[in-house]
């Protein structure tokens, strides 16, 4: 019994560490998208119309990473929107800190690219958000957003494992019993009653 409460604080105490700097990602995102504070963006750079090689299905995920290869643009690719009575492509690709907003003319078959720089608050909340539910046939298509979405599941599974570690650890150290049993209550309390609160049926 001994040996295993020491690899279950080992564990706890490693996982940990190794996932604060994720939580801490999350976190200060979390305050910053509660109260909405984000650095003002920065004046958009746009490049002159250059020549691209237009092939592929018009309006397509595949044709838009085509182009985006020549331009030497790196990101996730938000969505591809095709105008086919103007015969242009709008392409809005996005990292973490900067957005860029590709324009194709599918007649002169040119485009440019419109960057702009957003600061640390949008990239930490560009991070919470994503890759996220949202125009799902699009999410994932840049491999750094991938590895990413890896990390959050992580953190998410590695949070469940300091949860139940944590209590194994609060319920082995006796002396620590009854502060942390009125904790642990007040904390359920808490939540019960919020839920109750946010979910009671508005009087008529």
């Amino acid at each position: 019994m001994k040996r295993f409460y020491d690899w279950t604080r080992d564990l706890h105490l490693y996982v940990g560490l190794f996932l604060s700097p994720l939580v801490l990602v999350f976190a200060v995102s979390t305050v910053l998208l509660n109260h909405n504070w984000k650095t003002e963006p920065r004046r958009a750079a746009k490049t002159t119309a250059v020549p691209v090689q237009i092939s592929g299905e018009i309006g397509s995920l595949d044709q838009a990473k085509r182009i985006l290869a020549q331009l030497r643009v790196t990101g996730e690719i938000n969505y591809v929107r095709h105008s086919a009575n103007e015969q242009r492509l709008v392409i809005p690709v996005m990292k973490p800190g900067e957005t860029t907003r590709v324009e194709v003319d599918l007649r002169a078959q040119t485009a440019t690219a419109e960057r702009q720089a957003e600061g640390l608050g949008a990239a930490l909340i560009y991070l919470h958000k994503m890759p996220g539910p949202h125009l799902a046939k699009y999410r994932g298509n840049w491999i750094y957003n991938v590895f990413w979405a890896v990390f959050a599941d992580a953190t998410v599974w590695g949070m469940l494992f300091l949860t139940v570690t944590g209590l194994y650890l609060w319920w082995v150290l006796k002396a620590e019993r009854a502060v942390g049993f009125v904790l642990l209550v007040a904390g359920v309390a808490s939540f019960a009653l919020l839920v109750i609160a946010l979910s009671w049926p508005a009087q008529t």
